[in-house]
């Protein structure tokens, strides 16, 4: 097998695959409260790195924020700009939503309520394709209106209460050299492009297949050293296996700030507004009543290099590869009750799609397993709102995010996501 320093070299030298050339970033002054994703062996790590709350990471929404909508990185730069939250808003204007979030949300409420880091997140449109080889490491963020002091015709939150609409923030992480510095070169797009064209992977040139798999490890390796450098060198063994409240945050919420700032200095590297590649989100209308409007729409974001373009919502075949629908721009769906369009669809005959989708509870219990199962779904197989119908509660659309005062959703797709990339990682790196 070819060297990581070989594959590197070969690939910048394949032209007719991309003309990639290595770039090394300026050196600048060494930051001890920073993260690290510099050259660090997987035998460095902590024995019980990585776990659970390394890979989702759940920030408390019942206390103050760690990282609000108006904090920036270490660099000054703003890490959820305003203009996302115009181009949110303005996305629900012609739904049911409407300006419910200019009325109900100011942009101050907004904070980070969680992150989650996927050392291969798959690339491609169908889970057969070798889904554990063709991955790229990827960030999520994911931010919510977090609202204090509210009174309701049936309850006053004095404290906190999350509204019940998100953000998803997605950035895969800009290639990475072996110690960890940002290297110019294309490897995810190329072969993002070719799975997505339905083409075999396998046939790919050799030299792009190496150069691809050993950039896809040094990117992997350098994400998570950062988040290695997250954890409190303090904390006892097995704290961070279960996906729960960051062990930082539990007793008192990080009364020196170094978590937060070494989370800052994580988002900086690996989550800046620039490398955005897609944004979603989804809302219900004004009024905070789940159970009684009964209405959420989801609306969909090409990241643009961190300028969003609203685009239209699909579902691709699982086994087919084939586009099964075209939602159009956002999708208004209700407990049990799909979008208009896919439901005259379905009518229409359209049984991959019927069989592609959660909309009710019988669906939940005969489909429900295989799509929380990243083996049995990718994220284009399905409805943004089927994906989201997993939760016990059945007008609990979260995932990641608050509900009410409640706290924070996880959903059964998220622990079996985690699950996964904890196998690849100790599998790939060799630990045992």
């Amino acid at each position: 097998m070819l060297s990581i320093q070989k594959s590197i070299v070969l690939l910048s030298l394949s032209v007719s695959c991309t003309e990639a050339t290595i770039l090394h970033k300026e050196a600048r002054p060494v930051d001890p409260k920073t993260v690290s994703s510099g050259e660090r062996s997987p035998e460095e790590w902590d024995v019980d790195f990585p776990a659970g709350a390394d890979l989702a990471i759940i920030l408390d929404v019942l206390d103050v924020p760690i990282v609000d909508g108006q904090s920036t990185d270490l660099n000054g730069h703003s890490l959820f700009p305003e203009a996302w939250l115009t181009a949110v808003s303005d996305a629900y204007e012609q739904t049911d939503v409407g300006d419910a979030i200019a009325r109900e949300n100011y942009y101050d409420q907004w904070r980070l309520v969680s992150v989650r880091v996927s050392p291969c997140a798959p690339i491609g449109i169908q889970p057969d394709v070798a889904m554990d080889t063709w991955c790229w490491p990827t960030v999520r963020l994911v931010w919510q209106p977090i609202v204090s002091d509210l009174r309701l015709p049936w309850g006053t939150f004095t404290d906190y209460y999350a509204d019940d609409r998100a953000i998803h923030a997605i950035y895969p992480v800009v290639p990475r050299g072996l110690n960890g510095e940002r290297i110019d070169g294309s490897w995810r797009e190329v072969v993002t492009e070719y799975l997505l064209e339905g083409k075999d992977p396998s046939a790919l040139p050799n030299r792009m297949k190496s150069g691809f798999m050993a950039v896809r490890d040094t990117s992997a390796k350098a994400v998570l050293n950062a988040v290695h450098s997250l954890r409190d060198p303090t904390a006892a063994y097995g704290s961070y296996d279960d996906i729960k409240l960051r062990p930082e945050l539990i007793n008192g919420t990080d009364p020196d700030g170094l978590f937060a700032h070494r989370l800052r200095s994580f988002l900086g590297e690996f989550a800046p507004w620039n490398d955005l590649q897609e944004m979603t989100s989804f809302s219900l209308p004004e009024g905070r009543n789940p159970a009684g409007s009964d209405i959420w729409v989801f609306v969909g974001f090409d990241g643009n290099s961190g300028f969003p373009q609203l685009k239209e919502l699909t579902v691709t075949g699982r086994f087919s590869g084939d586009e099964l629908v075209n939602i159009g721009p956002s999708q208004t769906v209700a407990m049990g009750v799909e979008d208009t369009v896919v439901q005259e669809a379905i009518e229409r005959g359209n049984q991959e799609l019927d069989d592609s989708l959660i909309i009710d509870g019988e669906d939940i219990e005969t489909l429900g397993p295989d799509m929380a199962d990243p083996y049995e779904f990718l994220v284009p197989n399905t409805s943004c709102a089927s994906c989201h119908r997993l939760n016990g509660l059945r007008f609990d659309f979260h995932s990641l995010s608050g509900f009410e005062d409640r706290g924070i959703t996880i959903s059964p797709r998220v622990n079996k996501d985690v699950a996964r990339d904890l196998i690849w990682t100790r599998s790939q790196f060799g630990i045992r």
